[in-house]
């Protein structure tokens, strides 16, 4: 038992041994006559063990008299709090009294104090963004750079830090405004064998808040593909993230369509998150410290868009040693360098990838297959990343990323002499982002943000007739490139939370570019460049009224220069935690994006998406509206969640050209409903989860004066069913996972709602670890498709004038050696 003094005396120490878990069931016994407050609970540690915090002068000048039994010791506590007019809380296993708060007008003029600094890792010192500092009257968030400011009455407060994948840390703290708090990685036991990474070790949470999840270390899960596109490997595992259909163009969360999901690293918006090369991310995983996913519900500081946001946090670097890591498999090389800087005050990394011919290319081969379209690819990227402490107070970030890609792709005839279509595309990424980041010694943050994104795809389709005795002849080709852009320039400004508010405020300057450029003789789209600046900002308040009900309050808004109509967007949610395992959430609001993502659609169904300005003048704005409600189980070693999610979507349209190869604009709006449910549980060092996600998304689209039906959208999946498992047994790791989805229709016509393909895919992982003093490896197997199951990739679909349709092959079996080397 501790007891600790106000600022005006000294401290009594009284900590004891944690209470056994028969404490809170067995019968507790209270017969005491004028005995002050200190002594009873000197007995109650004596007799049942129990930690308090108290100040000495409250507990020595209340006098009790009682005799009574209590079913558990939080009523015999409460009851002893009561008699003596203290409040009861209870941080971790220590119960604390204090004096109640008095009122607001009694505060006027009372002095408060501030609390304000970082948290960090404690060998690398990475910034760990938003985390959790329970206090014993309120909860404080993190913000993004690991900061956190608030004032109290109080010269000191009990404080229990909590961080996805790190030992918690449970301590007192003394006001100042340039504090740090350390927070080590979790340790795991294997039997005799104790492991403890650096910065290594992987954890995910999900269940708290209205469609998050949140990865931390994310490059350290062991999923198969995990050299290519770890992100989504990641992702896919969890519900409400479409696996089946394998979609390379965009997310797909909660039925979202192309360009409704907001993908952001570093700041800078990611146009395409992943490659056209069919499972390589935009995203260098050397790169990637944590990862946190917005499924809907969520509120104004987060993404600019209607549908998803992914926001990918990249490391902050080491500013005091050298590293460096390399990876190769047979199909792709990448390497990356840490350079402190300037004294330790800086560092610089460097992150490159390429693709090469492979030379152990065990992948299975539909060449012979004439109605599948087997591609071919090529991959290339670099990132880098600058960061600086200018000083304790100022903070510099520097990002860039650039990538290129390009994808080849023929449909074949077998007869002797027939037609061939040939399909290239090529597509390029680039952004670079600015923050500077000012810590005010009154308290409180400010930021300054810079971004870039620049986003090209070209396509090139040409037609051939294919002859043996004589060069193949061309018979038609055309060009079709869409260039988009995004710049940003914004301030945020964070006020020191107090008692029941933490507040930020934001206001920003969003400029968007497109171009439709198309070949000679191509008349279904004209050739157009249009631009949209606009101003945009909110305010969000995160209302704590107790530790166990939270409510974030927040309204966007967003005026367009050209159009001069304001756009408001109010959002809302709460957090109710029901007792320590059991949580609650619900999540509202209005969205809005004004630069979207429309499909082009020909007579025969074929699909194409194309980037535009949404101004309510070319294209109409979209809109979305969302409702979530979820309750979660979570422990640790057993988690369960269930979410139910319902948008509606209006404001995205269609192209439709007929045989005068003339467009016409469809207007629709969409309606997504589903269901999501996750499971996992702990076994010592093993996992296991399961998914299962249901859902339906139906479209309309206006015809003239006539409404169309609602028709399932080509993206809706009714069930997918995912399971995965990992074994660790040290060095040695197995991670296998298995998704099952029932189908989607995957067309824009011709919707057959009893002859979906359903979607199968088995993956496993197998790796042996070295963790050397000086040098770190790890080496293993990836294989994707174990079974090589035939599935088709959403919207890669290509319909003929005979009817058929030809389908885009998903992942085929392919295996990949890895070696991963961290110096």
């Amino acid at each position: 038992m501790l007891f600790q003094l106000s600022r005006y005396s000294l401290c009594l120490p009284l900590l004891i041994a944690l209470a056994s878990t028969d404490l809170f069931s067995q019968s507790v016994q209270l017969n005491y006559s004028e005995e002050p407050l200190n002594e009873i609970l000197l007995d109650l540690n004596d007799r049942y063990g129990v930690q308090v915090s108290i100040n000495s002068n409250l507990s020595a000048k209340c006098l009790i008299t009682l005799t009574q039994s209590f079913s558990s010791i939080d009523v015999a506590l409460q009851t002893l709090a009561d008699q003596c007019q203290l409040e009861l809380n209870q941080i971790s296993q220590v119960y604390t009294f204090r004096e109640k708060p008095i009122s607001a007008s009694s505060e006027i003029g009372a002095t408060s104090h501030l609390f304000q600094g970082k948290v960090v890792e404690k060998d690398s010192r990475e910034p760990l963004p938003f985390g959790s500092i329970q206090l014993s009257d309120r909860i404080v968030t993190t913000d993004e750079n690991g900061q956190f400011s608030f004032k109290s009455l109080n010269q000191q407060e009990r404080f229990l830090m909590q961080y996805l994948g790190y030992t918690a840390l449970d301590s007192l703290l003394m006001n100042g405004i340039d504090l740090t708090l350390t927070l080590e990685p979790e340790v795991m036991e294997l039997e005799e064998v104790v492991i403890q990474g650096d910065s290594e070790v992987p954890a995910t949470y999900t269940g708290k808040e209205a469609g998050r999840i949140k990865f931390t270390n994310v490059n350290n899960n062991l999923v198969p593909g995990i050299s290519h596109n770890l992100i989504f490997n990641n992702l896919r595992l969890y519900p409400g993230i479409m696996a089946a259909g394998e979609p390379i163009a965009d997310f797909v969360i909660w039925g979202s369509y192309a360009g409704q999901n907001h993908a952001i690293y570093d700041g800078i918006s990611l146009f395409n998150s992943w490659g056209i090369n069919y499972d390589i991310g935009r995203i260098n995983p050397h790169m990637i410290k944590n990862v946190e996913v917005y499924k809907g519900g969520y509120n104004v500081p987060i993404g600019d868009r209607i549908g998803g946001v992914v926001l990918i946090d990249a490391k902050a670097g080491d500013r005091e040693q050298l590293r460096s890591e390399a990876s190769i498999t047979n199909q792709l090389a990448s390497a990356y360098l840490n350079i402190p800087l300037f004294s330790g005050s800086s560092a610089l990394q460097i992150a490159a990838r390429k693709t090469y011919f492979s030379f152990l290319d065990w992948s299975s081969n539909y060449e012979g297959e004439r109605d599948f379209i087997v591609p071919n690819y090529d991959y290339s990227d670099i990132n880098l990343k600058f960061t600086s402490a200018l000083s304790n107070t100022h903070r510099l970030e520097v990002s860039a990323i650039a990538s290129q890609d390009s994808y080849n792709g023929q449909i074949r005839s077998r007869q002797r002499r027939g037609l061939i279509e040939d399909t290239n595309v090529n597509s390029v990424q680039r952004g670079v982002s600015l923050k500077y980041t000012k810590r005010w010694r009154q308290g409180g943050f400010s930021a300054i943000d810079f971004s870039h994104s620049f986003y090209s795809p070209e396509a090139t389709n040409s037609y051939f007739i294919e002859d043996q005795s004589a060069v193949d002849q061309r018979l038609q080709s055309w060009l079709w490139t869409n260039p988009v852009q995004e710049s940003t320039a914004k301030f945020t400004q964070t006020f020191p939370a107090s008692k029941y508010h933490q507040l930020r405020a934001n206001v920003g300057w969003v400029t968007n570019q497109t171009e439709q450029q198309v070949g000679e003789g191509q008349r279904f789209i004209r050739n157009t460049s249009e631009s949209l600046e606009r101003f945009s900002g909110y305010l969000h308040d995160q209302i704590q009224w107790s530790q166990r009900f939270s409510l974030q309050l927040g309204v966007k808004a967003d005026l367009p220069i050209a159009t001069n109509r304001l756009y408001l967007q109010p959002r809302i949610n709460g957090e109710y935690r029901i007792t320590e395992q059991w949580n609650a959430h619900v999540g509202w609001g209005i969205y809005n994006q004004f630069i979207t993502r429309n499909s082009l659609i020909d007579e025969l169904g074929n699909r194409a998406d194309i980037w535009e300005i949404a101004d309510d003048d070319m294209a109409p704005v979209p809109e979305s509206v969302h409702h979530v409600l979820g309750i979660s189980y979570l422990t640790g070693l057993f988690d369960f969640a269930i979410e139910g999610y319902y948008k509606n979507e209006s404001g995205f349209s269609r192209y439709f050209i007929g045989r005068n190869a003339e467009a016409v604009q469809i207007e629709g709006s969409a309606q997504a409903i589903g269901l999501d449910v996750f499971l996992r549980k702990k076994l010592r060092q093993h996992e296991f989860r399961l998914a299962y996600s249901l859902g339906r998304v139906r479209e309309q689209f206006e015809r003239g004066r006539n409404v169309s039906v609602y028709l399932l959208a080509p993206q809706s999946q009714q069930h997918e069913i995912k399971t995965s498992a990992t074994f660790n047994f040290y060095p040695i790791s197995l991670s296998l996972v298995h998704v099952h989805g029932s189908g989607f229709p995957n067309t824009t016509i011709r919707r057959n709602t009893e002859d979906f393909a359903i979607y199968a895919r088995t993956d496993l992982a197998l790796q042996y670890s070295v963790n050397a003093k000086y040098l770190k490896f790890d080496t293993g197997l990836s294989v994707l498709n174990l079974f090589n199951q035939r599935n088709i990739r959403l919207n890669q679909s290509v319909n003929v004038p005979d009817g058929q349709v030809i389908n885009t092959l998903g992942i085929p079996f392919t295996p990949t050696l890895y070696l991963n080397v961290r110096f």
